[in-house]
């Protein structure tokens, strides 16, 4: 099973080694800072799962903080952690979806471990009904991944090839956002190495082809992170 990757953020060097040490005793991967400067680096170049945010270190707001952590994972979850709670703070953090502040600091690790556990079937919970979708719509086309075929404006459908279909069931999801693309080569090539990477790059090259036809579909390169399809019939809606 994979191992949860958990951004652990606190200015208090002591106590966030305390609470990684306890969370890596809980078997999750902790990566630790107590810079906030460190976050947009931090999430650039990993992919985690979920956030603990000591709340003294943002200098913003809570929702501008969130919008900047979530630029290219939406359901990003974070949790706040804080030696006071306000009442208002209460009321910014509850409209936010994913996000708890709830841990008013000292805390009781064994209630936090649960909370995590909860976050994180919530999310599995989540990901797997979006991931159940059958049909989608990709500017005029329409793409049935049960049947693995994709038609433009009604014509006559291209029946695509299985990991065609698969590649671009997760471009659909992730649509106008970036799809990871490791995530991609473990969940359809079942490795992330070098010549699957390429392989990707071969079925990628043949879905622009496919959709090239529509001038709002586009399918492009985000150097070091994946690829995003970038439907502007949704954006200009």
């Amino acid at each position: 099973m994979r191992s949860i990757k958990i951004l652990l953020i606190d200015e208090d060097v002591d106590f966030g080694m305390v609470l990684k040490n306890y969370l890596l005793l809980n078997g999750y991967n902790v990566t630790f800072t107590s810079s906030v400067n460190d976050i947009s680096l931090l999430i650039s170049s990993s992919r985690f799962d979920l956030s603990i945010v000591d709340s003294k270190l943002i200098t913003t707001s809570r929702t501008e903080f969130i919008d900047s952590v979530r630029k290219n994972n939406n359901d990003f979850p974070v949790i706040f952690l804080s030696e006071e709670i306000l009442l208002e703070d209460v009321f910014e953090i509850n409209k936010i979806p994913l996000v708890d502040y709830c841990f008013k600091k000292p805390f009781s690790t064994e209630v936090l471990i649960e909370k995590i556990k909860g976050i994180i079937k919530s999310k599995e919970r989540e990901h797997n009904k979006r991931f159940s979708a059958i049909e989608y719509t990709i500017g005029d086309f329409t793409f049935n991944y049960r049947t693995r075929q994709l038609s433009f404006k009604g014509e006559e459908p291209r029946r695509l090839t299985p990991k065609e279909s698969k590649l671009l069931k997760y471009l659909s999801e992730y649509k106008n956002a970036i799809m990871p693309k490791a995530i991609a080569l473990t969940k359809i090539w079942r490795d992330d190495n070098y010549f699957t990477s390429r392989s990707m790059d071969v079925y990628i090259t043949k879905l622009r082809k496919y959709l090239m036809c529509d001038e709002n579909i586009a399918i492009v390169n985000v150097r070091g992170e994946g690829y995003k399809l970038l439907d502007n019939t949704v954006q200009s809606a």
